[in-house]
């Protein structure tokens, strides 16, 4: 049997909604000697220091960590919206509500196969365009699944994705980024991605091993096992349904044994992440973090 190929492109301007805070603690204008075993007050600024900097540490990394996952998500959700029963997007009449601008690309690759089975692969590219202004840092990914994407469907409406997603997360100073389309590879596998980040900053490599449920369009059950970060994060995420058959995401964001933060979001991606060390809370709206 002949395979047929459907290709779904993606770019999309999304606005998101985010509000602004900021503060900290000011610097101590004068320090002072003291004896041997006490501490000064330039002991005492450079510790405030220490911390407010770890702090700020742990933000951005659990803030990296959750755009990883949702760059994902949010493509394979918005496909699988517009493949059940050729629906669109449900947050294309919300977006003009919201008001933080992420800038995204992707491209999507389903090959028909045998049966209710078919492969997929899937590129993208995307970042926050105003950033985290009380962190001074914009956050973006190159994320895929460039070989071995599945989405199985059946009869009841219920259609499984499943696939070894990777790339890497971008920070860099607010304002630097912009998304580069490459010639690629318009196959699946893909040889390389269609899209990456331009404009430098730091970068960390991903794995996250994912499998998404949706029923007629709508996610119902999301499952992340030990996702890897090359700077020694690892990422784990699951589900939950109540009576009301509303989808909680639960989301843990680890460094070794220690707990970085943790997040929690609707179906549509809406909810907050959570700095354990200091419990900062951040907005995330369709399964990107924009603010405060």
């Amino acid at each position: 049997m002949a395979r047929r190929t459907i290709r779904i492109v993606a770019c999309a301007i999304g606005l998101l909604l985010t509000a602004c805070a900021g503060g900290g603690v000011g610097p101590l204008a004068n320090s002072y000697s003291g004896a041997d075993g006490l501490q000064t007050v330039s002991d005492a600024a450079d510790a405030l220091d220490a911390q407010r900097a770890s702090a700020s540490d742990n933000a951005k990394t659990a803030i990296a960590v959750a755009d990883a996952l949702g760059s994902v998500v949010r493509d394979l959700g918005r496909t699988e919206q517009r493949l059940s029963y050729n629906r669109p997007s449900e947050r294309n009449g919300a977006d003009s509500l919201l008001r933080k601008r992420v800038i995204s690309a992707s491209e999507i690759i389903l090959r028909r196969g045998f049966g209710n089975v078919a492969e997929f692969c899937q590129s993208s590219a995307g970042y926050s365009l105003i950033g985290i202004p009380s962190l001074d840092v914009t956050f973006g990914w190159e994320s895929g699944a460039f070989s071995g994407g599945s989405r199985w469907l059946d009869e009841r409406g219920f259609a499984i994705w499943s696939a070894h997603t990777g790339g890497s997360i971008v920070q860099a100073p607010i304002g630097a980024l912009w998304i580069r389309q490459d010639a690629g590879s318009r196959s699946c596998p893909m040889s390389r991605p269609m899209f990456t980040l331009s404009g430098g900053g730091a970068t960390e490599a991903f794995s996250i091993p994912i499998t998404l449920v949706f029923h007629r369009g709508r996610l119902s059950s999301i499952n992340v096992l030990h996702g890897a970060f090359s700077g020694g994060e690892s990422l784990d995420v699951s589900s939950t349904t109540s009576a009301r058959q509303s989808v909680q995401v639960s989301g843990t964001v680890r460094n070794g044994r220690t707990k970085v933060a943790t997040f929690r979001t609707n179906a549509a991606g809406d909810g907050t992440l959570t700095i354990t060390s200091t419990g900062a809370q951040y907005a995330i709206a369709d399964w990107i973090v924009v603010g405060i």
